[in-house]
């Protein structure tokens, strides 16, 4: 396994508020400080909750990858990969600093949104090839969303992400034809959809009111929600209407995909779905054409890849969370594939990611 590519399709880096507002007009800056106290604040007062008086105390985090320099400093990360055996990384950003930019007020969502762009750019800008983020767009205004796009794809972007839930911003459903055109130019692009893991608004009331001392409930919710977000590209037809546009599930696992591609593909038959004319092919026909999900260690996934598609999965570090891999990716990928085929486990752990986004 250490001769194979190894691609991670999902790890984290920190954009510095002082690198955004390098690329950021003074004007804006205020308004930008504004908006991410007030996402900061939001997150505390949600936090709050967990910290019940019944809740354990918080632990210092002890994981391997944590509070490494990898996690901002472009240089540091490369030598952190080196030491993993992983030739290239997705980059996933703090998705509560996205959200934060939807508050920008006085014309300054779009520049902020492109300042955020522009220092992951320049992230990236120590090694391209090897580091991968994935840039937010602006989803307000549609023609203001489909130049970012054409932005980002020439400035060399590998991959666009979008909010997990768009209601939870006040924005229209993706199934909405007013997005049409922004299907149309990513599609254009060939650039792939990244919906990263997240909190549905909903979730918080159940945190409110979760009895466990570790928030069980509430934690272990987000990644099978992400069911809706499959059904919302898939059952409205959006996927079928534009047959190249692509969406990754990202840091979901795999466990729970078998068993819901079968029940859509079930309902598609006995809930006349085929004879309304709702889709023209089984629900799942558009999963494994359109769509992957990203994984870091989840057996029962790997014992279900058929189902799912092996063109459908790729493997991740989640560097440097505490599901982090790191430092011991190789040993993991060896113990995890030590029964799969070998050209399965390759297309999993490198060429499948490969692939996405073009290396």
């Amino acid at each position: 396994m250490p001769t194979e590519r190894i691609i991670s399709a999902d790890s984290h880096v920190a954009i510095k508020e002082e690198a955004v507002l390098a690329h950021l007009a003074a004007k804006h800056h205020d308004e930008y400080r504004r908006c991410r106290q007030e996402q900061m604040a939001l997150m505390m007062r949600r936090a709050k909750k967990k910290a019940a008086e019944t809740a354990a105390p918080t632990q210092q985090a002890t994981w391997d990858a944590a509070g490494r320099a990898g996690e901002y400093d472009p240089i540091a990360r490369l030598k952190d990969m080196d030491i993993d055996g992983v030739e290239a990384e997705v980059l996933y950003s703090d998705v509560d600093a996205n959200a934060a930019l939807y508050g920008m007020q006085g014309g300054g969502r779009l520049p902020a949104f492109r300042a955020f762009a522009d220092a992951a750019l320049a992230f990236a800008a120590a090694d391209p090839k090897r580091l991968l983020p994935v840039y937010p767009v602006p989803l307000v205004d549609v023609a203001e969303a489909v130049g970012e796009v054409g932005r980002l794809a020439r400035a060399g972007a590998r991959a666009l992400m979008l909010p997990l839930y768009p209601t939870d911003h006040g924005l229209a459903p993706y199934w909405d034809r007013q997005w049409d055109p922004l299907w149309a130019a990513i599609q254009e692009t060939g650039l792939p959809i990244s919906q990263h893991v997240n909190v549905h608004d909903r979730h918080w009331n159940i945190l409110a009111i979760d009895p466990t001392p570790a928030k069980g409930v509430f934690q272990s919710l987000p990644p099978i929600s992400m069911s809706e977000c499959v059904a919302s590209w898939i059952v409205p037809g959006t996927l079928e209407r534009f047959p190249q546009l692509r969406v990754v599930f990202v840091e979901a696992g795999l466990g729970w995909i078998p068993y819901f591609l079968e029940r859509l593909d079930t309902m598609y038959e006995r809930h006349g779905w085929r004879k309304m004319g709702m889709l023209a092919e089984k629900p799942s026909t558009y999963w494994h054409r359109q769509m992957a999900a990203t994984f870091e260690e989840d057996t029962f996934g790997i014992r279900n890849r058929h189902v799912i598609g092996i063109g459908n999965l790729m493997w991740a570090t989640d560097y440097p969370h505490p599901d982090s891999t790191w430092p011991e990716s190789q040993k993991v990928l060896e113990t995890h594939f030590h029964d799969v085929p070998v050209a399965e486990a390759r297309d999993i752990i490198g060429g499948n990611a490969a692939r996405f986004y073009a290396l």
